[in-house]
Parts: C-alpha cells; sequence; structure tokens
C-alpha cells in the first residue's frame, strides 16, 4: 500500500455550497474551535481543505480573537503541525456563463489576497484549485486546459506552494442523474493526462463516489475511471491523492434516484439533503483499502456533514464507530469526543 488505509485530511467549506450552510462555523468561539480541531485529530485529520468561497470568508467577522477564521484556524494549526488548503477561489457562476477572462481576473484578485494575508504562515500548506471538472470535450477542454494553467502560473507567481485540484468522474451511462454528459473510461486518460501535463497541477485528489455521489455504484462501475486517472497522473509527473468520500445518497439504482427525485435531478438540491447519510464503515473501509494502494494521502469530503461529533447524536456515533476501525489499523487505544464538542456548534 502507498499509505495506510486512513482518513487524514478533510474538506472543510468556509462559505455557503450547495450542500450545507457553513455559517455555525463562525458562531463559534475559540474554545469551541479547539475543541473542534482537538476532535478532528482524534480522528486522524492533519490536513484542512478549506474551500467554498474563501475569497469573501477574510471579511466575514467570526466569533474568534481578532475575527478572522481563517488566521486563527493556522495559527492553531500552526501549534497542533496540522496543515491547511486555501482555495484559490472560483468565479461565481463560472460553469453556467463561460468568460476565461473574467474567471481569471477574478481567481488572480483572490490568490494574491489571500498570499498577502496569510503567505506568512507555515500552516498554509498549498493552493486548492477551486473550478472542479470532470471531462470536457472540444473547444471546452481547451478553455479548461488554459483556465487550469493560468490559475496555477497565478499561484505559483505569488508563492511555490504546491498546486491541487479534485476532480471527479460520472459512472452514470443512462443520462438519468444531474445534468453531466457520461464519457468512457478510456477518455478521462488522455484527458486528464494532457490538462496535467501542461498545467503545472502539482496533487490531483480524485473524488471517488462519481459526480453524483450515489450510494449505488460499487467497484465494477468506479475502478475502471479511478485506474484510468491515476495512470495520466503518472504518466504526467503529478503526485496522486485519494478523495475518499464518507457521505452519500442512498439509492438502489440510477432509475430508483430518477423515479424518487425526476430524471435530470441535482444530488446537490437542498431538498435532497435530508435523505443523505455517511457512507456505511464497511463499505467505507473498502474504499479506504483500495485508495491505499496508489495515493500518496487520503482525504476526505463528508467528515463535518457525517461525523463532527458537534453535528448530533449520529454523528457521535459514525465518530466512534470510524475510530473503532482505526485504531484497529493504527493499533491505538479509542478516544471519546471531548463534552464540550458534543455540544459545539449545535446551534
Amino acid at each position: 500500500m502507498a499509505c495506510q488505509p486512513l482518513i487524514s485530511g478533510i474538506m472543510l467549506s468556509l462559505g455557503p455550497n450547495s450542500f450545507a450552510d457553513s455559517s455555525y462555523l463562525y458562531r463559534m468561539d475559540a474554545g469551541e474551535w479547539r475543541a473542534e480541531l482537538d476532535a478532528m485529530q482524534r480522528f486522524g485529520i492533519d490536513w484542512l481543505g478549506c474551500w467554498s468561497g474563501l475569497e469573501t470568508c477574510v471579511e466575514r467577522r467570526a466569533a474568534v480573537p481578532g475575527g478572522d477564521l481563517i488566521g486563527f484556524l493556522l495559527r492553531e494549526a500552526e501549534e497542533r503541525n496540522m496543515r491547511l488548503s486555501l482555495s484559490c477561489g472560483f468565479c461565481p457562476g463560472w460553469w453556467e456563463e463561460w468568460n476565461l477572462p473574467k474567471a481569471l481576473a477574478f481567481t488572480g484578485r483572490s490568490i494574491e489576497r489571500l498570499r498577502r494575508r496569510y503567505g506568512a504562515f507555515r500552516s498554509f500548506d498549498s493552493w486548492y484549485l477551486d473550478y472542479e471538472i470532470y471531462l470536457r470535450w472540444g473547444e471546452e477542454a481547451e478553455q479548461m486546459a488554459e483556465l487550469y494553467r493560468g490559475v496555477t502560473a497565478y499561484c505559483h507567481e505569488a508563492d511555490r506552494r504546491p498546486v491541487m485540484v479534485s476532480p471527479f468522474f460520472q459512472p452514470d451511462t443512462s443520462g438519468r442523474c444531474g445534468v453531466f454528459r457520461y464519457g468512457e473510461p478510456a477518455e478521462y486518460y488522455p484527458f486528464w493526462r494532457d490538462l496535467l501535463a501542461g498545467s503545472g497541477i502539482d496533487i490531483l485528489a480524485l473524488q471517488d463516489n462519481g459526480g453524483q455521489h450515489l450510494g449505488c455504484f460499487g467497484d465494477g462501475e468506479r475502478l475502471p475511471f479511478i485506474r484510468e486517472v491515476i495512470r495520466a497522473c503518472r504518466d504526467a509527473g503529478v503526485r496522486y491523492w485519494g478523495n475518499v468520500e464518507s457521505g452519500e445518497l442512498p439509492v438502489a439504482s440510477v432509475d430508483a434516484f430518477a423515479e424518487r427525485y425526476g430524471a435530470g435531478g441535482d444530488v446537490n438540491d437542498r431538498r435532497i439533503r435530508p435523505d443523505w447519510r455517511a457512507v456505511p464503515l464497511p463499505k467505507l473501509e473498502r474504499k479506504l483499502e483500495l485508495a491505499a494502494r496508489d495515493a500518496e494521502k487520503i482525504m476526505s469530503w463528508g467528515y463535518m456533514e457525517f461525523f463532527r461529533p458537534g453535528g448530533g447524536a449520529e454523528n457521535r456515533r459514525n465518530y466512534q464507530a470510524y475510530c473503532s476501525y482505526r485504531d484497529s489499523v493504527r493499533g491505538v487505544e479509542v478516544e471519546s469526543a471531548s463534552p464540550e464538542l458534543s455540544a459545539a456548534g449545535n446551534a
């Protein structure tokens, strides 16, 4: 195995996103945040990927000393030997109305602003390129390559921190699930090899559930895409991480999804949010074992939503169940979440 089959990094949304409201993070005081970080470290987390709206979050006042949440987290991370990746920022609505100069100008300003404010922190580990895609064809593929080159150049001009991206894939062949056009697994290798080779991107962390995060997709549907992207990373000289997603929408099939939510339904629709769940532990273990074969590091989207102890009783059960699994791998005694954390953030 390239790494242990354990989650050591998580995605932390500090701004508005289609899945959840993150405003509670700004109501948490320093003590609550320290308890939060304590629980993350007990879980095994040493890396936070801060994404979604960082370009506006820097001006949002939080309940921590000084009011600057990103600065507070960076200072805490330095004391704890943790690392943060900061989002480059993305131009609102970029996927609906393509405007390359506008997107590059917007993201360039965001990068420079973050560099000036936080560039001196040792815990500022890398840049996260927020323009998440899977495949593009024709002129759109050329535009995405130009966007990735431009954003990465801005990052590397600001400093030499690595730039990472976390793309996805679309395993639904029927067209009934969401808006993403299907592409064969074999198409992913040349697309990502060529895009990565000319982009300057340093790390790719592939989302392992597919674009719609449906629980019905098993190894047979997912692995062909994952293998092609890993091969592209190797041939392009890009470091490969796993993004083993720990949340999913539990449906028996794509047909069941379409019947319940409508053909072309969007799994990120907030009306569907209550139906999501944590990935069942046996399935999560399998996903981690598969990722550990090739990944330098395993990060995860889903901790804050489904495992964070302050999120409620079900989250605490998920947290303890994962920690028991972690200890079976690491041989470390299970530690319970602190009492203050269990109460934190429930507002």
